[in-house]
């Protein structure tokens, strides 16, 4: 019987390492499009341009992150839990709350974009209204590949990343050769991809849009979107804060060109962050799963331990060794435009272990119901972050913003790690 239980664990162990490989490719395909469209954008355009798409792409993760909160994060627990069986229609469900969401969104992008118009700031406004085009297409395909995850068929969403780098790959050429690179076009292009990649992943999800008999019903849905979002969205929001937030106040008191400086050289760190956020996509869910087994939270402990230490020495050997080459690199991929911000490098790579290791410990208690302790963890993080960023900012400049956001992690991986032991024990 012994041997029969350990060849259970042995072919589990196997379906778990290709699900988690083919989230490593997946990530690796819609991070690498991301990445290029980051990295040609940052050479192609005025470092006043680049840092206008990246405030927006700062001002974009908020609004995401609100979308997250409310559909995509608590898809990811009901969807492989409680309506495992009824997939199909309570997804067809959560895409019609997309679109509303998406709508809200979009109409608040355009008024902040026409209001940086009329301030006298076009490029700013530019770079707004591309975002307020292409948001509800960027956002589905977030939404839609998390849901490959709930289901875990990962395979299925690396099918929609190949498709989306492809059309990227054909967009940038298309705007490099006909000379209309823009912050503008940029978002187009990623809408563009993201919209037709959804199609190619809805067409395997199948979801169920109309015809709701039985259960669950959308205010079923709703109820329990709302029961886990309501602490959700505050901790998301803060989430943004703790870091996002410094990409607004550095254009105000250090200008546009700094958040351009920022913005290349984290984007050393954004192939490694989506990938890191791929696993965690997985994270979540097998967490949950162990939680709501019989003396889950005993197996779950062990679980957790072990994954946030695999995820630390991960992301600090990627951080070690990108930190060493940070010169070569940095001139290498933007033409010497950024060389003097190399040190930089090293401080987000801090960031970035703390970070994951953040992440990690927040889905732990996510998947017991403990929502509104990881709401904690990162109001904790926005205190720092609020209250160190402006001085630190005046004394030491842009190296200042960045050491504002390495603390803030510090603080919310020391504070999940405690409130986890504390549940748990």
């Amino acid at each position: 019987m012994s041997g029969l239980n350990v060849w259970k664990q042995l072919v589990c162990t196997r379906e778990w390492a290709f699900k988690g490989i083919f989230a490593v490719i997946d990530q690796a395909l819609f991070s690498g499009s991301n990445f290029i469209v980051n990295i040609l954008l940052a050479r192609w355009l005025p470092p006043e341009e680049y840092g206008a798409f990246a405030v927006a792409l700062s001002v974009f993760y908020l609004l995401a992150g609100f979308h997250t909160a409310v559909l995509t994060e608590p898809m990811m627990v009901f969807g492989a839990g409680k309506y495992r069986e009824q997939f199909r229609k309570y997804f067809g469900i959560v895409l019609w709350g997309h679109w509303g969401i998406s709508a809200l969104i979009s109409l608040g992008l355009s008024i902040v974009a026409w209001v940086f118009s009329q301030i006298g700031s076009p490029t700013m406004a530019d770079a707004l209204f591309g975002l307020a085009v292409v948001s509800p297409f960027l956002l589905l395909i977030w939404l839609a590949r998390r849901a490959c995850y709930a289901q875990l068929h990962p395979a299925w969403a690396v099918v929609g990343g190949g498709f989306n780098l492809l059309i990227i790959l054909a967009g940038l050429f298309l705007i490099w050769r006909t000379g209309v690179v823009s912050s503008f076009n940029g978002f187009l292009l990623l809408g563009a991809a993201g919209g037709l990649a959804s199609l190619l992943i809805l067409k395997r999800l199948k979801p169920q849009v109309v015809g709701y008999v039985g259960n669950p019903t959308p205010f079923v849905v709703l109820a329990d979107h709302w029961e886990y979002g309501r602490w959700n969205i505050l901790g998301f929001l803060l989430y943004w804060a703790s870091g996002q937030i410094l990409m607004l106040l550095i254009p105000i008191f250090l200008g546009l060109a700094a958040s351009a400086a920022v913005a290349a050289t984290w984007t050393l760190y954004r192939p490694i962050s989506q990938f890191t956020q791929a696993l965690s996509s997985l994270v979540l869910p097998f967490f949950s799963r162990i939680a709501s087994e019989p003396e889950g939270q005993k197996h779950l402990r062990r679980k957790v331990i072990w994954v946030g230490m695999m995820f630390a020495i991960f992301a600090a050997s990627y951080a070690l060794i990108v930190s060493i080459i940070a010169k070569p690199i940095l001139h290498f991929l933007y033409v010497g435009k950024y060389d003097e911000h190399w040190g930089l490098v090293a401080l987000f790579g801090l960031a970035f272990v703390f970070s994951t290791i953040t992440g990690v410990f927040t889905s732990a208690l996510k998947a017991i119901g403990q929502v509104k302790e990881s709401t904690k963890v990162w109001f904790v993080s926005i205190f720092v972050t609020v209250g160190l960023s402006i001085p630190f900012i005046k004394i030491w400049d842009i190296e200042g913003a960045v050491i504002v956001f390495t603390i803030s992690y510090l603080c919310a991986a020391f504070l999940a790690i405690y409130r986890w032991f504390c549940y748990v024990e």
